[in-house]
């Protein structure tokens, strides 16, 4: 009889455990199942929405990465609880991982901030003309971690998002004009006004040369071998270089056909002999 009793006692134990347990087994599974699903939702739902902004395609991916990370730890804990776990270990757990992750990658997650800034407050794009950090180039990329550039020698340089936010940022591609500041020397024996008619008519000759605002030739100093004639005209950005070097060659051409000359840095030393 004993034993039939605790046999019948034991069968009523395993059916309520079985009705206990089971039901929140279900209820873990239905958790899991829903809030997967509503997590892709949400995922969908994002990237539409991003779809309608202009924010860098690095930095969608980013968010969205992040929110489902997220969200599937949230679900994660929601189902433990259903199941009747304790979550507050594991919380405790994932904070104090955290916090030694954070420690650990002090450095990357400051490349990872920077990173965030910029592509949010978007200083420069893919494409532009930079000078940042001591290095000047072509920004072929930015991700999460670094900005790439490709120096005008077909050099790639790397530079870590953390410290380009805060290095100053010269964009010479944001404009779509620019100015040119030139400086031409000649000497003392020769017409300064020939110069600068010289200097104005090789600007305004040169198809890149843009007349509004109009070129600006002046003489801005008397050096000590020379007068320095300055000449500042405006031009698309894409034709800086071009118009750069053609007008140094053109202006020297004309110069010397002109017979003005650029003269060197000279030095009089006059002796002085006693008796």
């Amino acid at each position: 009889m004993n034993t039939l009793f605790s046999l019948s006692n034991l069968a009523d134990q395993t059916v309520d455990f079985a009705k206990k347990y089971g039901i929140r087994f279900g209820e873990a599974v239905a958790i899991l199942v829903l809030g997967w699903l509503l997590i892709k939702l949400v995922k969908r739902i994002l990237k539409k929405a991003f779809e309608k902004t202009e924010l860098d395609v690095s930095l969608e991916k980013f968010i969205i990465s992040v929110v489902d990370i997220c969200l599937k730890i949230l679900l994660v804990i929601c189902a433990l609880s259903a199941l009747g776990i304790s979550t507050t270990g594991l919380v405790a757990a994932f904070s104090a991982a955290a916090v030694a992750v954070s420690l650990a990658l002090k450095d990357s997650l400051g490349n990872l901030a920077g990173g965030i800034l910029m592509l949010l407050t978007r200083p420069f794009k893919t494409g532009d003309y930079i000078e940042a950090d001591g290095y000047s180039g072509t920004v072929l990329q930015i991700d999460m971690i670094h900005t790439t550039l490709r120096t005008p020698d077909n050099r790639q340089v790397v530079i870590p998002n953390g410290q380009l936010v805060n290095k100053t940022i010269v964009d010479y591609s944001k404009e779509s004009t620019r100015r040119m500041d030139l400086q031409f020397g000649i000497s003392y024996d020769n017409d300064p006004e020939l110069a600068k008619k010289i200097i104005l008519d090789c600007a305004l000759a040169h198809e890149f040369t843009l007349t509004d605002p109009e070129p600006f030739v002046r003489v801005t100093e008397h050096a000590d071998s020379a007068v320095i004639i300055t000449m500042r005209v405006w031009v698309k950005s894409e034709n800086f270089w071009a118009l750069h070097f053609d007008l140094l060659e053109k202006v020297r051409e004309e110069f010397d056909k002109n017979g003005i000359s650029i003269p060197y840095n000279q030095l009089d030393v006059h002796v002085i002999k006693n008796g």
